[in-house]
C-alpha cells in the first residue's frame, strides 16, 4: 500500500493533493454508474375507450326545428269524405260571407273557418250538418227546415218536423217517405262553400230528394288534412240557399230564384248575426 509519508520526492503536501485527486476520480466514477437509467417493467397503459355513439337526431332536430302537429296532420292519411257536386248545383239564392268575419288572424286555417260556421249554426239551433270535400276546401250543408214564404223558420218543433216524426229521428229512406205526407209549404237547406278555386254554379237544378240527402250524407267533422290548410288571401266563402215548395199534391219544386234574398235567408234563419260577431 502506498505510504504517503514515505514517498521520495514528494512532499507531504503534494502527497495529500494526490490522495484527494484519487478520491475525487473514484467518486465521479460511482456517480456515473448510479445515474444510468433504470429499466422498469411498467405495463403500457390501455388506449382510451372510443367515445360513446351519439343517437341519430330526428330529421326535425337536424334542421333545428320541431314537427308541428298541423304539419303532421297534412301528411297523414285521413278517412275520405264524400265530394260535393262540383261545380255546385244551381241555388235558389246565394250570399257572400264577409271575409273579415271569418279571419281569426294572419294564420287562419280552414278549421278555424269551419269552427265559426259551426258555432253560428249551433246558436241558430241547427243541430245537423255534414261536411263534403270540394277543390282545396270544403262544403258544409245544414239540415232541411220548414220555413214561411218570407224565409222565417216555422215556430218551435214545426221548424224541423216533416210530417209527424222529427227529421233527426229518420233514416234517409224514411225521411223521403215522410216528406210525401209532409204539410204543404216551403223548405230550405243551406250549403256553405269555402275554397280558393274559381267556380260558378252549374245549370243543373237539384231535386228535392237530393237536397234532403245533403244533411246526413257527409262527414260529421272536417278532416284534419283539410282543416290544416291555410285560409289564404284567395279563399272565399259563399252561402247557397236551396229552397223548394211542396204543394198539396204532386212533387215538390225547387224555387228558382227564391223570392227571398240570400242575406235575408241567413238573417231570418238566425245565422247572419252570430257570424258577424263571433
Amino acid at each position: 500500500m502506498l505510504n504517503l509519508f514515505s514517498i521520495s520526492g514528494f512532499g507531504r503536501r503534494n502527497a495529500w493533493r494526490l490522495f484527494f485527486a484519487l478520491l475525487l476520480m473514484a467518486g465521479l466514477n460511482a456517480c456515473g454508474k448510479s445515474s444510468a437509467p433504470l429499466e422498469t417493467s411498467v405495463e403500457a397503459a390501455p388506449p382510451p375507450p372510443p367515445p360513446a355513439a351519439t343517437a341519430e337526431p330526428p330529421p326535425a332536430a337536424k334542421n333545428g326545428g320541431t314537427t308541428h302537429p298541423e304539419t303532421a296532420a297534412i301528411g297523414r292519411e285521413s278517412p275520405p269524405i264524400p265530394h260535393f257536386d262540383w261545380p255546385p248545383p244551381k241555388a235558389s239564392a246565394e250570399e257572400s260571407i264577409p271575409d273579415k268575419w271569418l279571419r281569426t288572424g294572419p294564420a287562419t286555417r280552414l278549421a278555424d273557418v269551419a269552427d265559426k260556421f259551426e258555432k253560428a249554426l249551433r246558436l241558430a239551433h241547427y243541430e245537423q250538418r255534414s261536411y263534403y270535400a270540394v277543390p282545396r276546401g270544403f262544403a258544409l250543408a245544414t239540415q232541411l227546415e220548414q220555413i214561411k214564404a218570407d224565409g222565417t223558420p216555422m215556430p218551435g218543433a214545426d221548424r224541423w218536423k216533416i210530417g209527424t216524426p222529427s227529421v233527426s229521428n229518420l233514416s234517409l229512406a224514411s225521411f223521403i217517405k215522410a216528406l210525401a205526407f209532409a204539410p204543404a209549404g216551403y223548405y230550405r237547406a243551406i250549403v256553405f262553400v269555402v275554397t280558393d278555386a274559381p267556380w260558378v254554379q252549374s245549370a243543373t237544378v237539384p231535386s228535392d230528394e237530393q237536397i234532403r240527402s245533403w244533411a246526413g250524407g257527409g262527414a260529421h267533422a272536417l278532416p284534419a288534412s283539410i282543416g290544416a290548410l291555410p285560409y289564404g288571401a284567395d279563399y272565399r266563402a259563399r252561402a247557397l240557399i236551396y229552397e223548394f215548395e211542396k204543394g198539396e199534391s204532386g212533387p215538390a219544386k225547387t224555387l228558382l230564384p227564391s223570392p227571398v234574398s240570400g242575406e235575408a235567408h241567413l238573417d231570418k234563419g238566425g245565422i247572419w248575426e252570430p257570424l258577424s260577431i263571433l
